[in-house]
């Protein structure tokens, strides 16, 4: 059994997980992601969100949820080493975070040998659909929001000529693809296509072949550190077309870097605190009240996870001991978990439905875009 049973009658009634009265589960959590350099803002709120959670949890009584949290630095051979740390650690129920698709995939088939259930945040390769029977993920994948954004940018915006740019790797091809794909069939013409490195910090060049195209937009499949670059760059050349990215350039560290060249550019996301609804509310509250700053889409995703593993815990012990066996069978089991994402439900590939915000940056914030679909 991989999650310890623990005496807890001083707990006192209304154990919300526990299956026998005066026994409690104790949960830990394997957490890890990119948690330093250029993109520890995605590791970083993935786990802010995901503490929130976890505090919630504690405090409701019944199960008690702990995490263990490593920096996998960005790096594929990273993530294996900790993947196999966590298989072979007994006490780990479960792993959760990952910022990189391609750390999550080379991790996959170690979490596939000891049957330890993987939930994810800010993964969204394709390739990650159907992977393992222990991997899910909370966030939409690349296909999805790829074409969800270029449908929006040809028939909501009206956008006829869009140059595409992507970074050179995964996330960036897949999501390029999808836009570009779903663009062309709602009538608007792919003008161009480039590639980029992460961490290129020159555009000059490519952003010339962009500007002799004479787009009415620019969508860049990347995230927010090049996205930024890009900007500023391609205002200084005097290119005014309309910007548009991914998920990966929702982040205020976007207007931080970008300042005034980001303004009007449009990004999509599952979440912004600028769009508060009842649902919301408290979230937004008590992030605000213990980090000192609003969520942003990455950490009401952590946040979401978080609960959403509260529920399956619930399933699993209602039924017994939880176990890492135990527990991805009640992932399999959940049906739209609340969220301040929506609901959560994982289809047979570990993937889940939902939907998206387009947002703007106005005024040095993220705000609903003007037009939505």
């Amino acid at each position: 059994m991989t999650m310890k049973r623990v005496a807890a009658a001083a707990l006192g009634l209304g154990l919300l997980f526990s299956p026998v009265a005066g026994q409690a589960e104790e949960i830990t959590i394997g957490f890890t992601a990119a948690l330093s350099g250029d993109f520890a803002a995605f590791g970083l709120n993935l786990r802010k969100g995901l503490d929130l959670a976890v505090a919630e949890l504690n405090r409701k009584g019944g199960a008690t949820y702990a995490v263990e949290s490593v920096d996998d630095r960005g790096e594929a051979r990273e993530g294996v080493l900790i993947a196999q740390r966590f298989c072979s650690d007994e006490k780990i129920d479960v792993v959760m975070g990952y910022s990189f698709s391609s750390i999550a995939l080379a991790a996959v088939p170690v979490y596939d040998g000891c049957k330890l259930p993987v939930l994810a945040s800010a993964v969204t390769s394709p390739e990650l659909s159907g992977a393992s029977p222990y991997f899910r993920r909370n966030v939409l994948t690349d296909a999805v929001q790829g074409a969800m954004m270029g449908t929006y940018a040809a028939k909501t915006l009206g956008l006829k000529k869009i140059y595409v740019l992507n970074q050179q790797d995964d996330y960036g091809i897949g999501v390029a693809k999808a836009f570009s794909d779903a663009a062309a069939a709602d009538g608007a013409e792919i003008v161009g296509s480039e590639s980029y490195l992460l961490g290129a910090k020159d555009f000059r060049t490519l952003l010339t072949k962009v500007r002799a195209a004479q787009p009415d937009a620019i969508f860049i499949g990347g995230f927010y550190t090049e996205a930024a670059k890009l900007a500023e760059q391609a205002r200084a050349l005097g290119i005014k077309a309309q910007l548009l990215s991914t998920d990966g350039s929702l982040n205020t560290e976007l207007v931080t870097l970008g300042r005034g060249a980001v303004e009007g550019m449009i990004v999509y996301g599952m979440f912004d605190p600028a769009v508060a609804t009842p649902a919301t509310e408290a979230f937004l509250k008590a992030y605000e009240a213990e980090y000192k700053e609003a969520p942003s889409a990455w950490a009401a995703l952590g946040y979401d996870a978080g609960m959403t593993l509260g529920a399956a815990v619930e399933i699993a012990a209602a039924k017994g001991p939880v176990t890492r066996e135990s527990l991805n069978a009640a992932f399999a089991e959940l049906k739209d978990v609340p969220g301040v994402t929506g609901p959560t439900s994982f289809d047979a590939n570990g993937d889940r439905a939902g939907t998206l915000y387009f947002l703007a940056v106005t005024d040095g914030k993220f705000g609903l875009a003007p037009k939505q679909p």
